[in-house]
């Protein structure tokens, strides 16, 4: 976290100190190379000009020996440096004169007009950099004062101003300090926190949360800070839901275990008779224990996929073929299936799930309806809304309890479990058809229908009509 911060700091830090040092930049060459109203030079043309006729004055006042104060001070003092050069080209502290300026004073000295055309080009002053005055003293003899811009604007005011300029660059880093800190634990402060809580997440905090920032509440950090509750909420869930599922399958696995070591025991006393039953029994409770493992895996399976692979299905053959399939195994004890309402309908989905929820469904209602009764299914388009389908399933049994309807949904819940077992359910269907059913945007309810029977509504959003 320290890290981050400091890092984002400098960052911020130094782009401010750029920035703040390009502005001074930009307006003090602006400022230097605005032209003066009426004058027709620049601000710094015009400084040039000035320092130029000091040295003049001076020079007219006290001879050669007056300006020299002038001439050692430009030289301490910036980019802007002083000349005074002689007939014979020579400055008066016998200085190094850059060949232009050379050049220049050398063509005021002989009287050469500069728009001669035999001039040479390179006695040609570059205005904006070099400044010339011609003083004649009383004696006759002649100067030339030369001014020479030998640097930048930025440099002309470091010098020209130094407290000036010092103090306001340290206003500036003082303040870009600050609002560097701030902005960078606006930014660092909302990453900690999420940091810190995907750490305890890690190590075992099922409940670690990032909750609501109370500083660095921008856009993207809520997005990002509320996508990871909900992702450690969804994982909470699915552990819970395995840990659950384990606990609920190893409960559940005692009993035919245990039924099946009673008719180990019997089939090993030698009675054939007694052999062929607890023969029977073990089929039986194997091919119970394999349902219910299969269906198990496939409720896991539906909490812990990825979002599956989707196609266009028609609902209504999906819920033709299961109703048929059904019908069939209930024949045996007289039960029947029939559909009583039916549309075409269809939707994007996984067929094998949907297939599974609806027919889970269907084997619930047969499997408690009474014996020479009917389980009634009905395909329907909700009439307030459309887009929604709603598959109704009817058994005639002996219904729920009114506090257990949300319950039978659970993994292994049974409110008779003498009854479940008889019937030879394993508890998990109704939660296999509720988790497909989820996955597909819908929902599923169950109530006790007038007349007795339970009646489960599934809904489903489907294509428009037709």
């Amino acid at each position: 976290m320290r890290r981050l911060f400091w890092r984002i700091f400098a960052a911020f830090w130094l782009a401010m100190v750029v920035l703040v040092l390009a502005m001074v930049w930009i307006t003090t060459r602006n400022f230097e190379t605005e032209k003066i109203p009426g004058l027709d030079v620049t601000r710094l043309q015009a400084t040039m000009d000035d320092q130029l006729a000091r040295v003049a004055r001076d020079l007219r006042r006290n001879g050669p020996d007056g300006p020299h104060r002038w001439l050692r001070a430009s030289d301490a003092r910036g980019p802007v440096r002083l000349y005074l050069l002689d007939r014979q080209g020579r400055d008066l502290l016998d200085r190094r004169v850059p060949s232009e300026a050379a050049e220049a004073a050398r063509t005021a000295l002989l009287g050469l007009d500069p728009a001669d055309p035999a001039r040479s080009a390179a006695a040609e002053p570059d205005s904006d950099r070099i400044r010339l005055r011609l003083v004649i003293l009383r004696d006759g003899r002649r100067y030339a004062a030369v001014a020479v811009f030998d640097g930048s604007s930025f440099g002309r005011l470091l010098y020209h101003r130094p407290y000036a300029f010092w103090s306001h660059i340290g206003l500036a880093l003082v303040v870009s300090t600050l609002v560097s800190g701030l902005l960078a634990y606006y930014v660092a402060h909302p990453i900690g926190r999420i940091r810190g809580s995907m750490r305890r997440f890690a190590e075992g905090d099922l409940d670690a949360r990032v909750g609501r920032l109370r500083f660095g509440r921008s856009t993207e950090m809520t997005g990002l800070a509320g996508e990871f509750d909900r992702m450690a909420e969804r994982i909470r869930a699915l552990i819970e839901n395995n840990r659950r599922l384990v606990r609920d399958v190893s409960h559940e696995l005692r009993s035919p275990l245990a039924r099946l070591r009673v008719a180990l025991e019997l089939a090993r006393e030698g009675d054939p008779a007694e052999t062929r039953r607890s023969l029977d029994r073990i089929e039986r409770e194997a091919d119970r224990l394999e349902a219910m493992l299969a269906q198990a895996i496939e409720l896991s399976r539906l909490e812990t996929a990825h979002e599956p692979r989707r196609e266009r299905v028609a609902l209504d053959e999906l819920v033709d073929h299961a109703i048929r399939n059904a019908d069939y195994e209930g024949a045996l004890r007289e039960r029947k299936v029939v559909q009583t309402a039916t549309a075409p309908i269809r939707l994007q989905g996984a067929p094998d799930a949907l297939y599974s929820a609806v027919e889970n469904i269907i084997r619930n209602a047969l499997a408690y309806t009474a014996d020479g009764t009917t389980v009634e299914v009905a395909l329907l388009r909700d009439p307030a809304d459309p887009a929604l389908a709603r598959i109704v399933v009817r058994d005639h049994g002996p219904g729920v309890p009114e506090n257990e309807l949300v319950r039978i949904f659970e993994p292994f819940y049974r409110t008779d479990a003498a009854r479940t077992r008889s019937s030879g359910g394993t508890g998990l269907g109704l939660a296999i058809a509720r988790r497909a059913v989820i996955n597909h945007g819908g929902h599923i309810i169950a109530c006790n229908a007038d007349g007795g029977g339970l009646e489960v509504t599934i809904s489903l959003p489907v294509e428009p009509a037709a």
